[in-house]
This record gives C-alpha cells, structure tokens and sequence, in this order.
C-alpha cells in the first residue's frame, strides 16, 4: 500500500476512534426508536446477510428500512421513516465514491471526476446496486404503496439504499460505512470510466451541433410503456423539428443519454 494511501487511511481512522463509546452516544439518543419485532428482525437478518454487515444496534437498521407511507399508518407503535438517514447516506456515499476516485484516478482531473461521481450516484445507477442485493424485499410499506408497486419503484429503492448506508454509518462508523459501499459498488466502481462516456452525450451533442452553428437539441418523450414501478421511456432528439436519434431507458435521463449517443452516431456516419 502507498503511503499516500497509508495517510488517506490513517485520516479516515479519526472518524472511527472511540467506536464503542460512539457507538453508546448514539444508542442513547436513538433510544426513543421502537425496538424492531420478530418480522422486522428477520428482514435486518436477510439483509445483513446481502451486505455483509452486521448491525449492533438494530433500532438504527429497522428505521433506515421505514418508508414514510408505513410509518404514517403505524404512527401508534411510534415508527419513525428513514428521510433523516436517507440524507446522511446520500453524503456519506458521495464522500467514499470521491475519495476513492481520488486515489483511484491520481491524473483525472476534477470535471472528470465529477462525471464519474454523478454517473455512480444517478437513480439507473442506484437503483441497480439496491436490486442486486433484493433491497425490495426488506423495505416496510404501506398498504397503498406496496400495492402499488413501491417495492420496484427506482426513486423509493435508491432513498433506502442511502437510508441503509447512513445507519451503517451511525452503527459502525465511517470505515464500515466505507467498506460496504466499496463492495456494493466494486462493479460499477470497475467500469465507471467507460460508463461516464455515457454521461457526456448530451455534451458532446451540443458542442457538436454548435460546431457545425445549429440550435440546442431537444429532447422529447414520444412514448412510456410498462407498469408505474418500473416504466421504460422512449426519447427523441431533434433540431430544427427533425428527428436526429432515439433512446430508451428506466428513466428520463437514461433515454436522454441514449438518444444523444445515437444523435452522435448518426451525424458522424453522414
């Protein structure tokens, strides 16, 4: 290992000092959350065992799988959603993607970086690492959201598997925290310098276009298809009211990208 590396750990190890009497401070003031039941212990068991993590403080895991829809409906069991934790996770990610970027890519510069950063932590991207682990199966909902397909849906998947990462966080510090995204990630972490070309499509259409002194695209839904958790959308790109690519994608923002990167190659075989 480098010492730059052996530094960057040594750094890290300030957030874990203590841990034990951290991780009492927090019991005391997380003390007013219910005490998981059998049903949810289960579930926090299935999902140590998918993230390879085991909590001490089970509180903490219970309420990071609470979606809102069901603590409203159990409001008289004092069950509180995981919004807080969800905003904890989502830096923590951030900070752990970044610093290893950082070491990872010594000669990338910052705009890169950032690309990279963005594409890791995109909804698509989220959304595959929560499905890789059945985080679905593990999330407490409510009637209404359950039966409406909450379990599948990107948006509710990727905000408790931030919410997860924050209370990993809380129970264990930042180096397990750091740990398990680093595994949860590892794939996306290995091809993420091919992935981000994606990202910079609609970018390099653009400048493309302005090249060559034609207007902006833009971007129109000209289709959805597939139930409410997990729809497809189907995106064209056009200038001057032509039709120039066409992308689909789970999500708006993926479509968007697919129909640049076609736009791109179709200018290009012309």
């Amino acid at each position: 290992m480098s010492s730059e590396k052996n530094k960057i750990l040594s750094f890290f190890s300030v957030f874990q000092s203590d841990a034990k009497k951290r991780l009492k401070l927090n019991m005391e003031k997380f003390a007013y959350l219910p005490e998981p039941d059998e049903k949810a212990l289960k579930r926090i068991a299935r999902l140590e065992r998918e993230i390879n993590y085991k909590f001490k403080f089970k509180k903490i895991a219970f309420k990071a799988l609470v979606h809102s829809s069901y603590a409203n409906e159990h409001s008289e069991l004092n069950v509180k959603h995981n919004e807080r934790l969800e905003f904890l996770g989502d830096s923590v990610l951030a900070l752990v993607l970044a610093d290893d970027f950082f070491n990872r890519f010594p000669k990338k510069r910052e705009g890169e970086l950032s690309l990279m950063l963005s594409w890791l932590g995109s909804e698509s991207h989220l959304t595959e690492v929560a499905k890789s682990i059945n985080l679905g199966n593990y999330i407490f909902l409510g009637v209404g959201e359950n039966n409406s397909g909450g379990r599948n849906r990107s948006s509710l998947l990727t905000d408790t598997l931030e919410a997860v990462i924050g209370s990993i966080y809380i129970d264990g510090g930042f180096l397990a925290a750091r740990k398990v995204v680093l595994s949860l990630f590892d794939t996306g972490l290995k091809t993420v310098e091919k992935d981000k070309n994606q990202i910079n499509c609609k970018n390099d259409l653009q400048s493309m276009l302005h090249s060559k002194r034609m207007p902006d695209p833009v971007y129109k839904i000209v289709s959805t298809s597939g139930p409410e958790h997990d729809k497809t959308f189907e995106i064209d790109v056009s200038v001057n009211n032509k039709t120039i690519g066409s992308g689909k994608g789970s999500t708006k923002k993926e479509a968007e990208m697919n129909a640049a990167a076609a736009a791109i190659e179709n200018i290009k075989s012309k």
